[in-house]
């Protein structure tokens, strides 16, 4: 849509330079500490440039994103805490809180003199001067626990390591905050309308200039995700064109929606190395793309249209953005969003969004008693080529895994396809329990052994008896440790897993499939006739008449080898982490 369509004239876009040092001056959140709130009684976790967190729904990430919210809230609003905020033994909420809510934040230079060039304000008087080193800033805060009823306002204190000077002026909070403005979208808010709204309720009130784009979207965009429209790639193109134009008022009226939307859009554009005169072909590519758009412009508009947002610094906290898109919207959504300069945390319960995500972005959170632990693969746990292979293998061939408890490790087609079926007959459900099947043959067993160590995941190795099944068990012995070594290993006897099921009373399945006739004598080689079936047909065919055989009436059951290694599997997945720390917060034990 071109600006004389509308009669207004667009803005023209910043250089590329004063984009950069504008993006380069935010305060950079490095780690946040929590006690007593909500359901954690202790935790800590630290942070890049983008996170991801991971975790069962009461591994803690609500209650992570809460204390965020209530720290760097709107700077006009001091931090208050209520009686469901401070922890309680068991959950209880007729049980004392145990203690007063703790939140300490830190925010680091990620250079040295990397603050010299904003406007510290409040804040100055608490830094050197001159940065020899990267200077921190620790804002901490603290309520303590009141009546039932009672709203507690929170005690709070910056400092600076190595200053004697400490501020709980509002005023440095402000500031402090105003460096470092929360953007914190909810689960489903890329497509829910915001908490206290119906679904057809108009848009909070918006400058005049605006409105009239602002409803233009949404109705196109409820038209859309409804599935109310006979005129899909119309309604999409009206929607999206409405959604350019709102971006491109941003510097027009200084609105904050659009300015934050804008600054997006215009980030990701300034990236690409795109300049004016493409700006509006930019994002005219497939439709996932055109509605990526629409649906970020949308949720900002309808739950953020009266925040002062402007500008590039701020922290985006995304919860769980997949919730009830299409995969490719998704991708395209996270497309647009990777791209910003801005710190992101994500929580996730994607498999796509993993794929995309560096394994150190990535944090698995566990939580025991109330204590959350963050699980994450450190910078020098994996060689180069380790990552590389790991990169294609577990985060794009088997993003899904890294959500799993416990890891089986296998070889190949046959058990991948044959074990969780043998489960069910064995009374387990893997995908309930938490139990992945994962191929090492394409990554090798080494990096997928160091990656379950450092994300918490248990794991277990089913291989082979021939020579390359016995290297592989020596491999993984030497990552038992003091455990036992068949919580950790099963080293099949028979040549493989085929040849065990013959042993334990398959011999007739394989016959069977290569068509031979059983000797009077009852003489056969197990090898020939298991080579000649999977050669008439696949293995994975012969996994399937395996599964069939067993789940029979008269089946011989499941082989005790492998009933024995999956009922140790399970127990693994079900005790979980909980009795090992992670490798940069104590000794692992067990």
């Amino acid at each position: 849509m071109s600006s004389s369509s509308t009669g207004r004239q667009r803005p023209k876009r910043r250089c590329r330079s004063s984009r950069t040092t504008e993006a380069g001056t935010r305060v950079f959140l490095r780690s946040l500490e929590i006690r007593n709130f909500r359901s954690i009684r202790r935790g800590r976790l630290d942070f890049d440039d983008t996170t991801v967190l991971i975790g069962e729904n009461d591994s803690g990430k609500s209650s992570l994103f809460d204390a965020l919210g209530l720290a760097l809230g709107p700077a006009e609003d001091p931090p208050r805490f209520e009686a469901h905020h401070f922890h309680r033994n068991g959950g209880e909420p007729s049980a004392p809180p145990v203690g007063p809510i703790q939140i300490r934040l830190v925010f680091e230079e990620r250079q040295a003199g990397e603050w010299d060039g904003i406007d510290r304000g409040e804040l100055n008087p608490l830094l050197e001067p001159r940065a020899r080193r990267r200077r921190r800033l620790i804002l901490e805060i603290e309520g303590q626990p009141a009546s039932a009823s009672e709203t507690v306002a929170a005690r709070w204190n910056i400092h600076s390591p190595g200053s004697a000077h400490r501020s709980s002026d509002r005023a440095a909070l402000a500031r402090l905050r105003s460096l470092n403005r929360l953007l914190r979208l909810r689960a489903g808010s890329l497509l829910d309308p915001p908490p206290g709204c119906q679904a057809d309720e108009a848009l909070p009130p918006l400058p005049a200039e605006l409105a009239p784009l602002a409803r233009e979207i949404e109705g196109h965009y409820r038209a859309l995700v409804s599935g109310t429209s006979r005129h899909e790639r119309s309604e999409l193109k009206a929607g999206y064109e409405a959604a350019l134009e709102v971006l491109a008022q941003r510097a027009v009226n200084g609105h904050s929606a659009g300015a934050l939307a804008g600054s997006l859009v215009e980030e990701i554009l300034d990236r690409r190395g795109l300049d004016s005169g493409q700006h509006l072909q930019a994002f005219h590519g497939s439709a996932a793309q055109q509605l990526g758009i629409l649906i970020l412009t949308a949720a900002i508009l309808r739950h953020f249209p009266g925040r002062a947002t402007g500008g590039s610094e701020f922290l985006l906290l995304l919860e769980d953005p997949e919730a009830h898109l299409h995969l490719m919207t998704l991708a395209s959504v996270w497309g647009l969003l990777d791209q910003l300069p801005a710190q992101k945390i994500i929580s996730t319960q994607s498999g796509v969004l993993l794929a995309a995500t560096p394994l150190h972005s990535l944090r698995r959170l566990t939580r025991q008693e109330g204590y959350l632990r963050q699980w994450r693969v450190r910078r020098n746990s994996l060689k180069a080529d380790e990552l590389r292979k790991l990169s294609y293998h577990i985060r794009v061939r088997r993003a899904d895994a890294n959500f799993a408890r416990c890891w089986l490790l296998v070889e190949g087609e046959t058990e991948f396809w044959i074990l969780p079926e043998l489960a069910r007959l064995c009374g387990y459900d893997l995908a309930l329990e938490g139990v992945a099947c994962v191929e090492f043959a394409q990554s090798g067993l080494v990096p997928l052994i160091k990656m379950a160590r450092e994300l918490g995941i248990e794991w277990h190795l089913l291989s082979d008896g021939d020579k390359a099944g016995r290297v592989y068990a020596d491999t993984a012995r030497a990552f038992v440790g003091d455990e036992p070594e068949q919580q950790r290993l099963t080293n099949l006897r028979q040549r493989d897993i085929e040849h065990c099921f013959w042993k334990y009373g398959y011999a007739g399945v394989f016959a069977r499939a290569a068509r031979i006739a059983w000797p009077a004598d009852g003489r056969v080689q197990p090898r020939s006739v298991i080579n000649r079936a999977i050669k008439r047909h696949s293995k994975p065919h012969m996994a399937f008449e395996l599964i069939v055989a067993a789940a029979a009436k008269d089946s011989p059951g499941v082989p005790a080898p492998l009933k024995q290694m999956l009922d140790t599997c399970v127990q693994l997945a079900r005790e979980g982490a909980a009795v090992r720390e992670p490798a940069e917060t104590g000794r692992r034990r067990r």
